[in-house]
């Protein structure tokens, strides 16, 4: 039988009805019921207002309470992955579904750590997405930028200023790459956040942690953290030093994993895992009707 790997995504991809193929299922209600109750409103009817769906106090407990959601339903049905990894706060996700925290802490989390970015990020900043030319090469169009996340050799995502960000996105069109603005009005992943990530870590330091179930791959690096005890200094590190999501892919494929479940909303860990390392089996939650359908899927690959 192959091994897997579960990844769980960052912001990007809330929508209205995110939540709806987890609230279809009393289970999945009771995980979105728990977040709610830390959050003190309703995360189900405000992801169907589609009001603030890209604010960091909503965008990160709401992912984070998503793949709880969807790991609840699933988890009953599949084997113990071999391992969990995260995309950005993703990697909080992928401590809690290993069961680093029960649903109400690992909400706690994701709210102090979006609480603790937006204080300490200071105004007109963002984050651009870029593609299409040698990452050194990137790098070198979009001075006064930092780089905060690496997907490819030619995919990156930079963070600075806006002055700084549109400077780049014309410079990085002209030698035709592809550019993106995100809807992220912070510099995560860069030193602009030192502050708030040794605000976080002490924060972290003080949280109870559970043992982990699987091992979780490192957001900075991709190594590979087998206790619960390397979470705190893991997910401080994140906040304000760039994500190697290459070498987190690097890592599953070392591992010798060969079948990857994207928790969505969306596809786009699938979509980036399948680009990267076509040898990879890939599917996100997103493209199936029912936790039952991902899970027949997942055995009869798993028995391939």
């Amino acid at each position: 039988m192959q091994h897997y790997a579960i990844l769980c995504p960052g912001q990007g991809s809330q929508s209205p009805d995110m939540f709806e193929l987890v609230a279809a299922d009393p289970r999945g209600r009771e995980v979105l019921e728990e977040a709610s109750h830390t959050l003190a409103y309703d995360v189900l009817a405000k992801a169907r207002s589609g009001d603030g769906l890209f604010d960091n106090a909503f965008a990160q407990p709401a992912m984070i309470a998503l793949a709880r959601a969807t790991w609840t339903l699933l988890e009953p049905q599949v084997p113990t992955p071999a391992l969990f990894a995260g995309y950005s706060v993703g990697e909080v996700s992928a401590w809690s579904c290993a069961g680093a925290w029960d649903v109400r802490l690992s909400v706690a989390v994701a709210v102090e750590r979006a609480r603790l970015m937006d204080a300490h990020s200071p105004p007109g900043y963002g984050m651009l997405a870029a593609r299409g030319l040698p990452l050194e090469r990137l790098l070198a169009h979009a001075p006064g930028l930092h780089l905060a996340i690496v997907n490819d050799i030619d995919h990156a995502v930079l963070a600075g200023a806006d002055a700084a960000l549109g400077a780049a996105e014309a410079a990085l069109a002209s030698h035709g790459a592809w550019t993106r603005r995100l809807d992220v009005h912070v510099p995560s992943h860069t030193p602009v956040l030192q502050t708030a990530a040794s605000e976080f870590g002490a924060f972290l330091a003080t949280t109870p942690i559970r043992p982990v179930s699987a091992p979780v791959l490192r957001g900075v690096d991709g190594r590979r953290c087998l206790q619960s005890s390397e979470a705190p200094q893991a997910l401080q590190r994140a906040v304000c030093e760039p994500v190697r999501w290459d070498d987190c892919m690097r890592g599953i494929v070392e591992s010798g994993v060969r079948v990857v479940l994207d928790l969505g909303p969306g596809q786009t860990l699938a979509k980036l895992c399948a680009q990267a390392h076509p040898e990879l089996v890939t599917r996100s939650v997103a493209d199936f009707r029912s936790t039952r359908g991902v899970a027949d899927w997942l055995h009869r690959q798993l028995a391939a």
